[in-house]
């Protein structure tokens, strides 16, 4: 029993999602959908507020550029989900969440995915895995993409989406898995023929998806790196990772001339060992920001 939670934009995309999830969920069900044009709440509120209204236990947060390629999915899912450690179930996430700015994926050895990924109309449309075997259908994660998210309401109720913070459409999948995985929930991601689907959308890294990532990093910093056991790595390969990932996010920054880069500069430039390879990734950012202030004269 899902109650299926649905923030539209579109008419006809809600229309479409709904045909496929009533001809091929295979249990009982109901669709609560709220008009984002309508209402105009950020994501986080318009999922809390139909969440609150659910009349069953289990819970799917999805988007409507979603497809459902198999059939009689939600028996499946719901087994899962009733393992009393099950956490957040999705497609596509990362086993660990490292201190630094970042999306879900930071080091692709620890990406997980198993989707369908790509356009409309069947335009480059590919099959995502990663890092994932077909003989375990659920593989342990700590963070995951929020293009569909299973859970049950208790869970939910315990640990609801962030609407102080995150005011609009960006990282409320980061926080909400980040939550689930710091209070001992076993977050997943779903590697199964059982329940596959198309999402047909490549994402959107906008200069609001950054400043949200700023302040979610702000937000969890204290409680980071965390990741599912089987991440077997030291402390000092831990501190590259992060570095490599901190730098790659301050040159994007730097190249929106986001106010916010100059904050981000000086926090790497604090976090980090003076190594040389560090040193040069320094001096490469400081030389950014003076030609970016350059420019702006």
């Amino acid at each position: 029993m899902l109650s299926i939670i649905i923030c539209s934009i579109s008419t006809e995309r809600l229309h479409d999602i709904e045909k496929n999830i009533d001809r091929t969920i295979g249990c009982e069900y109901e669709i609560i959908a709220v008009d984002s044009r309508e209402k105009r709440w950020p994501i986080a509120k318009v999922y809390n507020h139909a969440a609150a209204q659910a009349k069953y236990p289990y819970l799917l947060f999805v988007h409507e550029d979603v497809e459902f390629l198999s059939e009689a999915w939600g028996p499946f899912v719901e087994e899962k989900l009733r393992e009393p450690d099950c956490g957040v179930i999705g497609f596509a996430g990362n086993k660990a969440k490292l201190r630094c700015y970042s999306g879900w994926s930071q080091y692709d050895k620890w990406d997980c995915a198993y989707l369908y990924q790509g356009g409309y109309e069947n335009q480059n449309i590919k099959f995502d895995v990663k890092n994932v075997f077909i003989n375990i259908p659920f593989a342990q994660v700590t963070v995951l993409d929020g293009m569909a998210l299973f859970v049950r309401k208790e869970v939910w109720k315990a640990y609801p989406f962030d609407e102080v913070l995150l005011t609009g459409f960006h990282c409320y999948d980061l926080d909400f898995s980040i939550q689930s995985a710091i209070a001992g929930y076993k977050n997943y991601v779903c590697c199964s023929n059982r329940l596959l689907i198309k999402h047909f959308s490549l994402g959107n890294y906008s200069a609001e998806w950054y400043r949200t990532t700023i302040r979610l990093y702000e937000k969890w910093k204290s409680k980071l790196p965390v990741s599912t056991p089987d991440v077997n790595v030291n402390t000092k390969v831990i501190h590259k990772l992060e570095e490599r990932t901190s730098n790659d996010f301050l040159k994007k920054v730097q190249k929106l001339k986001l106010p916010e880069s100059r904050a981000v500069l000086r926090k790497f430039l604090q976090q980090y060992p003076m190594t040389w390879r560090h040193f040069r990734h320094c001096v490469e950012a400081i030389f950014r920001q003076l030609t970016i202030r350059t420019s702006e004269k």
